[in-house]
């Protein structure tokens, strides 16, 4: 499903993926399942998107949007 690009959304996502083990803060992005994934490295260190708020609201299925971005979306 589509995740909106919304200042809600996006306030979701800094509390709580910018706490994820893997998020790289340097990068400087946020909201993953909407906006798609990064062009850089990440390390698997753990992975909070299946249990976020923004994921849940959407029945988002999956995980490491970060790395994949969000199948559902962009398949």
């Amino acid at each position: 499903m589509f995740v909106e690009n919304s200042e809600k959304n996006r306030n979701i996502c800094r509390s709580y993926c910018g706490t994820c083990p893997s998020y790289d803060k340097e990068c400087g992005k946020l909201l993953f399942c909407s906006l798609g994934n990064i062009n850089t490295e990440i390390a698997k260190k753990g992975c909070k998107c299946g249990m976020c708020p923004v994921a849940i609201e959407h029945k988002l299925d999956g995980s490491y949007y970060c790395i994949h971005g969000n199948l559902d979306t962009f398949g």
